[in-house]
């Protein structure tokens, strides 16, 4: 892709602020002790019942077991892990489609960072009252890196043809060396 040296700058001084702010954001999460912690994830499982209340007239609390309401909220934590690190990872490809390098180190990249950075969280987790950090996290953390890598990927396509689109409907190639330099 054609793109001046400027704009690349940019954009990779945004994804860097943006990805390290992000990396404060998961440290905050994992600076919190179990109780606050649970108290959140509760909370959040609190507003899903209430969700499916209101759509289905349906009162989880009264319907499910005490230990399917654990597993559900069991879940919503998980799915936590996997989505602050499908953010870290998106935001880590960002900064990666900024270098001139193949794809494959790229993904390799982001992938590796987003796993040390999960390996990193959850020793910092055991420092924290209450909480306790596991390998199985770090896997699951991984994986929603992953997914935010494949998610990274489609997004580039669509860019990428859309930009491509526009090269020649403006220019009538997609070739740079044909184009005009300012």
């Amino acid at each position: 892709m054609y793109v001046k040296k400027q704009h690349i700058r940019i954009l990779r001084a945004v994804g860097i602020v943006s990805l390290l702010i992000w990396m404060y954001v998961i440290y905050s999460f994992s600076a919190d002790s179990g109780n606050t912690s649970s108290a959140l994830s509760g909370n959040v499982v609190k507003m899903f019942y209430q969700i499916v209340e209101l759509i289905t007239g349906k009162d989880l609390y009264q319907s499910l077991s005490p230990s399917h309401l654990a597993l559900v909220e069991y879940v919503f934590r998980k799915l936590a892990h996997m989505f602050i690190f499908f953010v870290l990872c998106v935001n880590a490809m960002c900064i990666m489609f900024t270098f001139p390098i193949a794809m494959p180190l790229r993904i390799i990249g982001a992938l590796s960072f987003s796993f040390v950075y999960a390996c990193f969280d959850e020793f910092h987790q055991l420092t924290v009252a209450g909480r306790a950090g596991q390998f199985k996290d770090v896997l699951i953390d991984t994986s929603g890196a992953l997914i935010g890598i494949i998610f990274s990927l489609l997004l580039y396509c669509v860019i990428y043809t859309i930009y491509q689109k526009r090269m020649v409907k403006t220019y009538g190639s997609i070739d740079p060396s044909k184009l005009e330099r300012k």
